[in-house]
Order: C-alpha cells, then sequence, then structure tokens
C-alpha cells in the first residue's frame, strides 16, 4: 500500500523475531509496547502470520468501537486482510464473517464481542487483545451487574433491601435519605452475599432486571454465590473479584491468548484483569531506543508561586496557546466540566458521541476540546493535537475500586492500574518518537500522586525525567511558565540548548524500581485467579483452601497487608459456606481465618461492618476497650446533665473557631468524650492534642484550622507532624507508638507542597475541621442514647451497651481512627 509505513522500526522487528523464534505456541503471551512505540502494526502483522501460516481463525479485539475502526484502518494501510465486526452480530455483512470463518482475513472486534452472554464470534484458534493494560475495565465489565440510584432507582432499591440484613442500621438510613451528609456519599460497604445467607435474595432482587442489566444478570448467575456485592448511595456492584474468564468459550478455547500492553507491571495486575495465569511476558528489546513515546513537557498548574485558582486560569491559557485540547478526567461528567472552566473562546466542546467511531471531527477540527474518561487507546499524533490535560487521579472506576482504596486501605492493589491509567493519558499526543506535546496536570490528589517518590521511581526513566523537569519548570510564576509553554511548542533552538540537555541529565540519573510490596501481589495472584475460579463452582473447601494460599503469598510486608486481609477473609467465608454445605471441619477453619484476617486488617473498619455481628473475634477488638472501659466508668460514676451539655457547647463552639485558643482545647475534651486520655502535651514542639486509648492506638492532632484554604500545606507543618508521634512516645516513657497510631493535621487546605509529599512519613494524614465537627455530633448522640439507656445496667451489660452505641454511631477507636485517616498526605 502507498501509504503503509515504509519500514519496522528496530524494536517491532526484534518483537516479530523473538515471537517466531520462541513464542508460537505460548498459550497466553503478554507483548510490552509502550504508549508511541506502535503497538498495532507488529501485533497484526503476528496475527495475520498466524492466520496465513496455522490456517486458523484470528480475532483482534479493541476495548471500543472506535479503537477497532482505528485498527482496521491500519490493517487496510498495511495491507493486511481484515474484516470490522462491530456492534450486533445481526449487522454484520454475511460475506465478510464467512471472510473470517475461512480463514481469510482477520476478524477486527471489540471485548464486548468476546465476553458477552452469547459470543457470534465462534472459537478463533487465536485472539489478540489490543491495549491489554486497560483489560480490568474492559473484560470485568462483562461480569459486572452496576445498578445505578438514578437510572435504576427501582431495581436500586430492591438490591439495597434485599442487602438490609447485613448492613447497619444507620448506612442503610443514609442509603434511603435524598440527599445525605455529602461525607457519607462516597462510602462503600461489601456484602458477601454467601457469607451472610442472601444469595437468593440477591437472585430475587436482579431477576426482575430489564434490558442490559438482565444480559449482565445473565453472566453471573450461574456462578451469583461467588459474587461479592458492593452498596453505596449512588449505586450498587454485583460482580467476581476476578472475572470468570474461563467461562468464555471463544477466550478459553483459543489456543493462543495475545495481550498487546503498554505496560505490563509486576504486580499480576494483567493476569487479574484476564483471569489467566500464568502469561509469559514478552519485554520491549533494548533496541527501542530512547525517548520512546516523543518528548512531554508537564505543567503542574497548581504549583505556580502567585496561583491563587489551582492552576485553572494558567492551564486555560496553555489551551489558548495550544489550540484544542484532550481533557481527561476520571469521569465523564468531571471531563466536561473541565473542558467547560478551561474553554479560552467558546469553541466546540465534543461529547464521546462525536468520536465513537472516529477522532476526526476533533482532528479536523481548528479550535475544540475533547472531554472523556477513557485514558486508552486514542491516536493523536503531531499537529493533531499538542495539548492533554489530566485532572485527577483514575483511581475509582468502579465500586470495587473504590472499596479496595478507601474502605480496605490496599491501594497497593491499584497502584499498577492508576499508574497505567496516567502513563496512558500522559501519551495520548506523543504518537511517535519525534512528537511533542503538553501535558497539564490539574487537581490536588493527581499533583500529589506525582509527587510521591515511590510512584516517581517506578515510571520508566523518560517519564521521571520529565515529571521531575516539569515540577521544578511549574515553580515559578505563571507567566513564566506560559512562556516556557511556548517554547516548547516552537521547539526551536531555546527547548533544544537549555531543556534538553537538561531532561536528558535527569533521565541519566533515574532508577526504575517498582513500589514495596509488588514482588508479593505477583506471588499471590495465580491463587487468587484459581480460588474465584473454583468459588465461582461452589468448590468452596477448595476456593477457601487457594485463597488462604493466595493470602499467604501476601506475608511479609506491611504494604500488602490490608490486601492479605480481604483474602484471609474470603478464604474464610468461602469455609463458611462449605461448612454450610456439609463440611464438618470448616467452620473452625473459618474461624481462624477471621481472627487472622482481624489482625491484618488492624486501623480499618471494614471487616467490623462486613461480618456478622454475632462473631465476637471482629466486633469485640481489644483496640476499643479501652474507650469502652473509661465510657463505662464515668456512666457508672454519674454525668450531670448541665455539666455534660455545657461540654458538648464548648467542644461545639471551639470546633467551628478558627483560633488556637478556643480549637485546641476541644479537641482534648473531644478526645475526652470518646473514651481517650486526651491532653495537651507540654514542651516546644509537640501536637496540640494527643488522644491516646492505652497502648492500643494513639492519635498526635496539629489544629491549622485557621489557615487559608487556598494554599498547599507547608513542609514545615508536615515535618512537625512527623515526629510528634515519636515526641509523644518518649515522653509516656516508650520506644515506639502503637504500630496503628497517626498524626492528623486538622487543615482546610487539600493540597499538600509537593516537596511536603516527598518528606511525609505514612502516619501522616490531612483532615478537615468538618471531619472533627461530624465526630463531635456523632459522639454526642452517641452520649444521648448512652445517658438514656445506662442507668441500672450491671458492668458487664454497661460495657456491652457502650461498645454497641460507640460502634454505631463509628465512634469507637479503630472506628475514628479510620474517619480522620482518609486522606493521606502523600496523596
Amino acid at each position: 500500500m502507498g501509504d503503509a509505513v515504509p519500514n519496522l522500526w528496530g524494536h517491532q522487528t526484534g518483537v516479530l523475531s523473538e515471537y517466531a523464534d520462541a513464542h508460537v505456541d505460548t498459550p497466553d503471551l503478554a507483548i510490552e509496547l509502550p504508549t508511541g512505540t506502535g503497538k498495532t502494526v507488529p501485533g497484526l502483522l503476528i496475527a495475520d502470520w498466524r492466520r496465513r501460516k496455522l490456517v486458523e481463525q484470528v480475532a483482534y479485539a479493541c476495548p471500543t468501537v472506535q479503537l477497532a475502526h482505528q485498527a482496521a484502518r491500519v490493517a487496510q494501510r498495511e495491507g493486511i486482510p481484515a474484516v470490522t465486526l462491530v456492534g450486533g452480530h445481526n449487522s454484520w455483512p454475511l460475506a465478510e464473517v464467512t471472510r473470517y470463518d475461512g480463514a481469510e482475513a482477520v476478524a477486527i472486534t471489540t471485548y464486548s464481542t468476546v465476553f458477552n452472554a452469547a459470543p457470534k464470534l465462534g472459537r478463533p484458534g487465536s485472539l489478540f487483545f489490543d491495549d491489554a493494560h486497560a483489560g480490568e475495565q474492559f473484560v470485568a465489565e462483562a461480569w459486572s451487574v452496576e445498578i445505578s440510584r438514578f437510572r435504576n432507582p427501582e431495581m436500586y432499591v430492591a438490591v439495597v433491601d434485599a442487602m438490609r440484613p447485613a448492613l447497619d442500621g444507620m448506612f442503610y438510613q443514609r442509603l434511603t435519605e435524598d440527599d445525605p451528609d455529602p461525607r457519607t456519599r462516597p462510602d462503600v460497604r461489601l456484602v458477601v452475599p454467601v457469607r451472610r445467607g442472601l444469595v437468593a435474595e440477591v437472585d430475587k432482587a436482579l431477576s426482575a432486571a430489564t434490558g442490559n442489566l438482565a444480559w449482565r444478570f445473565t453472566m453471573i448467575r450461574a456462578g451469583l454465590a461467588s459474587c461479592l456485592v458492593y452498596v453505596s448511595w449512588g449505586g450498587v456492584l454485583v460482580r467476581p473479584f476476578v472475572p470468570p474468564t474461563f467461562e468464555n468459550d471463544p477466550f478459553s478455547a483459543a489456543r493462543q491468548r495475545v495481550y498487546l500492553s503498554a505496560t505490563l507491571g509486576r504486580g499480576g495486575e494483567l493476569e487479574r484483569a484476564f483471569g489467566r495465569a500464568p502469561i509469559t511476558r514478552l519485554a520491549l528489546p533494548p533496541e527501542a531506543g530512547t525517548p520512546r513515546n516523543g518528548r512531554r513537557f508537564f505543567v503542574l498548574a497548581g504549583l505556580t508561586t502567585d496561583g491563587t485558582d489551582n492552576g485553572a486560569d494558567l492551564a486555560r491559557a496553555v489551551v489558548q496557546a495550544a489550540g484544542k485540547a484532550l481533557v481527561l478526567a476520571p469521569t465523564v461528567d468531571k471531563a466536561v466540566e473541565t473542558a467547560n472552566t478551561l474553554n479560552p473562546a467558546k469553541w466546540p466542546v465534543l461529547d464521546k458521541d462525536a468520536v465513537a467511531t472516529s477522532l476526526d471531527p476533533f482532528s479536523k477540527a481548528d479550535h475544540a476540546l475533547l472531554p472523556l474518561a477513557r485514558y486508552d487507546g486514542m491516536d493523536l499524533p503531531d499537529a493533531t493535537c499538542r495539548l492533554v490535560v489530566l485532572d485527577g487521579k483514575p483511581d475509582a472506576a468502579h465500586l470495587q475500586e473504590r472499596y479496595l482504596a478507601d474502605q480496605l486501605r490496599a491501594r497497593i492493589a491499584l497502584e499498577e492500574r492508576i499508574r497505567t491509567r496516567v502513563v496512558q493519558g500522559a501519551g495520548r499526543c506523543t504518537r511517535g518518537p519525534a512528537d511533542h506535546a503538553v501535558v497539564v496536570i490539574l487537581g490536588d490528589t493527581l499533583t500529589r500522586y506525582l509527587s510521591e517518590t515511590g510512584v516517581r521511581t517506578a515510571l520508566s526513566a523518560d517519564l521521571q525525567a520529565e515529571i521531575a523537569f516539569g515540577r521544578e519548570n511549574s515553580r515559578v510564576p505563571a507567566a513564566e511558565v506560559l512562556a516556557n509553554v511556548g517554547t516548547f511548542l516552537a521547539q526551536g533552538d531555546d527547548w533544544r540548548d537549555n531543556a534538553e540537555p537538561e531532561i536528558a541529565r535527569l533521565r541519566r540519573t533515574a532508577t526504575t524500581s517498582p513500589l514495596a510490596g509488588t514482588e508479593h501481589l505477583a506471588a499471590s495472584v495465580p491463587h487468587e485467579i484459581e480460588a474465584c475460579r473454583l468459588a465461582w463452582r461452589s468448590s468452596w473447601s477448595d476456593a477457601a483452601m487457594h485463597a488462604e494460599k493466595a493470602a499467604n503469598a501476601l506475608s511479609g510486608h506491611d504494604e500488602v497487608r490490608h490486601y492479605r486481609a480481604l483474602w484471609l477473609y474470603l478464604a474464610a467465608a468461602w469455609f463458611h459456606a462449605a461448612a454450610d454445605a456439609g463440611n464438618p471441619t470448616a467452620r473452625s477453619a473459618a474461624e481462624a481465618l477471621v481472627t487472622r484476617a482481624a489482625t491484618a486488617s488492624r486501623g480499618t473498619t471494614w471487616l467490623r461492618e462486613v461480618e456478622p455481628a454475632d462473631n465476637q473475634v471482629v466486633h469485640v477488638s481489644a483496640d476499643d476497650t479501652p474507650a469502652v472501659r473509661k465510657v463505662a466508668e464515668r456512666l457508672a460514676k454519674g454525668v450531670k446533665r448541665a455539666s455534660h451539655d455545657a461540654l458538648l457547647a464548648s467542644i461545639n463552639e471551639g470546633l467551628t473557631a478558627t483560633e488556637a485558643v478556643k480549637f485546641e482545647p476541644a479537641l482534648s475534651s473531644l478526645g475526652g468524650l470518646l473514651g481517650a486520655e486526651a491532653y495537651k502535651p507540654p514542651g516546644q514542639g509537640r501536637c496540640d492534642s494527643a488522644w491516646c486509648w492505652d497502648e492500643r492506638i494513639w492519635l498526635t492532632i496539629e489544629a491549622k484550622s485557621g489557615q487559608d484554604a487556598t494554599k498547599a500545606v507547608a513542609l514545615r507543618d508536615v515535618r512537625q507532624a512527623n515526629t510528634q508521634l515519636r515526641q509523644l512516645a518518649a515522653d509516656r516513657g516508650h520506644a515506639a507508638p502503637p504500630g496503628d497510631s497517626a498524626s492528623i493535621i486538622v487543615t482546610p487546605r487539600g493540597a499538600v507542597d509537593p516537596e511536603a509529599v516527598d518528606g511525609a512519613e505514612h502516619h501522616v494524614h490531612l483532615a478537615e475541621p468538618a471531619n472533627l465537627q461530624a465526630i463531635a455530633a456523632d459522639i454526642a448522640a452517641a452520649w444521648e442514647e448512652l445517658l438514656g439507656q445506662a442507668p441500672g445496667q450491671r458492668a458487664d451489660d454497661l460495657q456491652r451497651l457502650v461498645r454497641n452505641i460507640l460502634g454505631k454511631y463509628r465512634v469507637l477507636p479503630a472506628q475514628v481512627l479510620s474517619r480522620l485517616t482518609t486522606t493521606p498526605s502523600t496523596g
């Protein structure tokens, strides 16, 4: 073909040679070709070679219809016989289907064509998955029933009501409110239906589904007992933890599955996404050269020395200079909002439907903004677009991700996924080694994420250098940043002579290393997949044993402790199911695993929320006992109502004040109501209030409620918080604080200075004054109930009452710790 690529790059040739020499018969093979290095051409060449050499049906799947059409154009350009089979199978031209059936052409299709309730593609001899790093979203989606409160209100109510026995009363009440406290809306609860005896109720509620939800339910109904249910105010998600792709005949029957990925990672993310292990890696050859992705100039717009609007004005000016912009955010609504905010002159703001089959409406426009929530697959090379805006950290694509990050505190399990999305988004407009584009970073969470040392060192040397250069050159006045953007876009001598040598120097000094705990995630993944496969088939004892093996593989590093707790609990839940099915020895094994899960989950409250209330191992926590005992003793001695009401009034007044003289005493008074030994430690540099529940949990609290909310938390504040637990331990005669203690900076600021992110220790967290006010309101409500019910109670009954009521209002020590540590200073 006249417009075909004249020759392959060296690394593409290397990949093809290694495949032909060693991997023709490898059942599952991943080929790593990072963004901009050309995955599609070698992928299609291998696909066509297998079609001709082995005379077999070959399907090449893309995440979306638009990307399938894009791949089809590449095939046509390169002279590769191909047919495009997307959309409903009834619309496929018979002549093209028969070309695929007869191995006369490669079928270019979508993931959803392969993974659905009634696949019509037949049994391909080999399957290719382009952009496989995005597989988790597009594969798991087939086995996910996602019910929106707004789009499916009747179904939402039915499923929530079916889950009611497994939800605590206050959470269920919030689910029924039309306008609950905004801070509670993001809360997600996990229900394991097989553990709570609710499988039949879930089945009954979902059996009324219609349309697309009905098709999705068809996909999971056979294995519904193995599914997990994630419940939130905005929606419900029902899905297995790992998609049961072994149930899909086109996928599992193929002789070979090839995964083309921009980043393979080291923690097993690709295996979890496709439910296959092992997957052999074919890495990028050394001859790929550098830079591999074109040149990016990162602008961290919120870091300018004179910015007061989190960088929006600067970003708007950069859009004006670039002429058009691709805007990526975690949700479509957020992307559209950002695009409208940054629109410099009423330019067209396209929607996802405008580019459903082709990017031409955006590519050919002189000026436009394209807001999307998809970070993968779009080719906007050269002058097509010189700017991509990334707004917000892409860490909550669905409720399972939100639960893992927020409730379980197992962010490590999502790190590869998040990092891949950021890398993909940053590379959308640099599609070859000679290309160049500006990457604007907006939002506190993403700015802080890219400031974490561990995150940056896990990136390629190219990206490390570009981000380091961008961070340094964003800490100047906005006008200077904008001038540098102009210099970069011009790609003249000023840029080549001054900036490029510095980026090259930074690249030479960069070292790449995985995040701590990554090797444990990789060791766990084959056991996770096998456990989920067996659970899907209701082989409960075997599933539990493999889940325990997964948990054991996650032993040995604190970074994966909370993820390990989940697998211990799933093992326990499946042993309980085995016991219910008649295995007499499984019950004791389950109880032992719950005990281990309780130990591993310290510092979180999810296990208390998911396990039945009669499980004393979980609900009678030693961490909570000091508070229960102290509150019970206070009640037994008698509480004068007038004094109690006056104390509550002073706490509420103090926590809404900005003056230290009012706020700091209110903190210690609040800690006292929570059953802590609460006081302001004497001495230089000590915290404003310390809350100590014996030697179980300590909190040091630094009050910065009067700070300007538009600025970032300063390095000096973080350094001060770093030392406060150690100082408290020394003051109390201990070598170190208890393991699950934390240092809290109470501030209206959501951003942290990047230097402070680098210097922050893991125990330092941010909390808004409103978080303390909410805890104060909850403990006040708890005390109101206690004052009404405590009189006449015996000592043991009184402690039981205190534990139950404090737990109901989420003000036991472990719950308070969890509520105040949702925002780590490291991002």
